[in-house]
């Protein structure tokens, strides 16, 4: 009697400790229930928004469940970062000579996550569905005396480039007097926006220009530069 107990007992235990498999004799070994097949369950509690900003559910590359903060989450999704100046050894990229608005065109990429912007055409296309905040800057380095208008602009072009809408400007008179060239105005021009893009839309920068005038350059390109990011 004693001997069929403790056979019972160890069976009872193995059972408890064993792992089960749904559609499968093989279970992972690093779960307790194993399911070969799609899972359907029939009552669940609702989340909140605040649980949401916590922490979420997600499936690895096994299918193995797993809950992980919700920071973590995002900071692992692959959003657009892209971020281009104007570098001295861009020549005439930097000459801006004809006046009213002429693309600009960052040739000195200092990182492109996605590979979306091209610095031989200017143009920074979205690889997909999302908002996304644009900024660019224009610094003047003219050597000429000048009054006129001095700014920048950002453009948003549709997929098939047949409608080319301007979402964002900062443009103003810019004013050098004497023979020192003393600046009236701020010599930069700046702006930011934030734009929804579906797939394939492009954002583009121009500048604006009465005159004829130079964007001042750095070997970092950090006087003239732009940045676009992915906000979701």
């Amino acid at each position: 009697m004693r001997k069929f107990l403790l056979l019972f007992f160890l069976i009872c235990n193995t059972l408890v400790f064993s792992q089960v498999g749904v559609g499968t004799t093989d279970p992972h070994p690093d779960v307790m229930l194993d399911i070969n097949g799609r899972l359907r369950i029939r009552d669940y509690n609702d989340g909140s928004d605040e649980a949401a900003k916590d922490s979420l559910v997600v499936l690895d590359g096994r299918g193995v469940v797993h809950r992980i903060a919700t920071k973590t989450l995002l900071a692992n999704l692959d959003k657009s970062l892209v971020r281009a100046g104007v570098s001295t050894s861009s020549g005439a990229l930097i000459d801006i000579s004809i006046s009213g608005e002429k693309r600009v065109r960052f040739d000195n990429e200092s990182f492109d996550i996605k590979s979306e912007y091209d610095n031989s055409t200017g143009i920074f296309t979205a690889a997909a569905n999302g908002i996304y905040r644009i900024t660019a800057q224009l610094r003047s380095s003219s050597s000429l005396l000048s009054a006129g208008e001095f700014g920048i602009a950002i453009y948003k072009n549709d997929s098939s480039r047949t409608t080319y809408s301007k979402i964002a400007e900062e443009n103003y008179l810019n004013v050098e007097v004497g023979l020192g060239l003393v600046k009236v105005s701020p010599p930069v021009r700046s702006v930011s926006t934030l734009v929804q893009l579906a797939a394939g839309e492009e954002i583009t920068f121009r500048s604006i220009t009465a005159l004829s005038l130079t964007l001042a350059s750095s070997s970092n390109g950090n006087s003239t530069f732009m940045t676009i990011e992915q906000v979701r």
